[in-house]
């Protein structure tokens, strides 16, 4: 189970040792800022017996410990056989990290046509991409990166809502957050920079936080 011959990625070059563990570093300080912050916040809607926002937030969570659980196995596995396996549910993480925070997000937005059809498409679109990512590994990485991105400004859509049901601040912080996670496509393109992986994935980890601090005020408000 591998990559085709020809893809791009078999192309670059390869990582340094203080790029993986800077690469490593980031990833884990992701992971124990998000056991924290989500077992706050999913106890806190608990006591209150917020059941339908423990679910949504729970779905939120799942998606952001999938995303940085299997971005830090595939990048910090050799290549191999299950390096390349990595890859494909790594890929389809970002797809459900999306989505879980669509999940998150519309779920403290009073129920409408258009907060329906947001999540609708939204999540379509992930389960669609899922199993492209899957099936077809290695191909299409370009127009997957594309479909990352339209499905993240698809908030837009959702802007008059959100101008309504959120909190100002919270509105501001899941607007840069997306423009957080937009800017960081930079870097991950930027191959010849040395640490580019590791930025890339700052700037992935700094975007879910800006965006959890966003949900954040909104349930507790």
């Amino acid at each position: 189970m591998s990559l085709p011959a020809d893809h791009p990625r078999l192309k670059k070059r390869p990582f340094s040792l203080e790029e993986l563990v800077a690469d490593g570093i980031v990833h884990t300080l992701a992971l124990i800022a998000g056991m924290i912050a989500f077992s706050a916040l999913l106890a806190h809607v608990l006591a209150r017996a917020e059941f339908g926002q423990f679910a949504a937030l729970s779905v939120y969570a799942a998606g952001f410990f999938l995303l940085f659980g299997f971005s830090l196995a595939y990048n910090m596995a050799p290549p191999s056989a299950l390096k390349w396996l990595l890859r494909r549910f790594d890929h389809s993480a970002i797809y459900v990290m999306i989505a879980g925070t669509y999940t998150a997000i519309l779920a403290q937005l009073p129920g409408s046509g258009l907060v329906w059809l947001v999540g609708g498409v939204v999540w379509a679109g992930a389960i669609l991409g899922v199993a492209v990512k899957l099936a077809l590994p290695g191909r299409y990485d370009g127009l997957s990166l594309l479909a990352y991105l339209a499905l993240g400004a698809m908030m837009l859509l959702a802007i008059g809502p959100m101008r309504a049901g959120l909190p100002g601040p919270a509105l501001w912080l899941l607007l840069a957050g997306g423009l957080t996670y937009g800017a960081g496509v930079g870097f991950y393109k930027w191959h010849a920079l040395r640490f580019h992986n590791a930025i890339w994935h700052l700037c992935v980890a700094v975007a879910a936080g800006l965006q959890f601090a966003g949900i954040a005020i909104s349930v507790t408000a």
